[in-house]
């Protein structure tokens, strides 16, 4: 009996050392889009002189013409960090943008939000809070 609560408490204690910790920044990011109730929207159309910048490896601002968008990836993406390894972005139309069949930089998109100049302006201020652990 002994043993069996051993490897039991020792199997507990190897799930819980395997599960990756989301970084603060993130947290803070999502935590602005649950409490903000951000609207998700399932496209954004795009054209030739769109931009993007990076918020947090999960999170980045996509800056279109008909305005700015809030991008959550399914997954970290160092892609948009690390310029060493250029990955195309997978469209399925090249004027759209869709959240979970499209990419950037590699990364599937899983969410999209779009934004007003002062939400980005307060959620780059909670990154940077988040960072400085304030």
């Amino acid at each position: 009996m002994r043993t069996i609560s051993l490897l039991a408490s020792l199997a507990l204690v190897a799930a819980c050392a395997g599960t990756p910790e989301t970084p603060p920044d993130t947290e803070a990011v999502r935590d602005y889009v649950e409490v903000g109730e951000l609207a998700q929207v399932d496209q954004v159309r795009t054209h030739g002189n769109d931009g993007w910048r990076p918020v947090t490896r999960y999170f980045v601002v996509y800056e279109a013409r008909d305005g700015q968008f809030l991008l959550e990836f399914t997954r970290a993406c160092h892609e948009i960090y690390d310029n060493t390894s250029i990955t195309p972005d997978r469209r399925y139309d090249r004027n759209v943008m869709r959240r979970r069949i499209d990419t950037l930089r590699g990364c599937r998109i899983d969410k999209m939000y779009p934004l007003t100049e002062a939400q980005v302006l307060e959620i780059e201020a909670l990154v940077k809070s988040a960072r400085s652990g304030n």
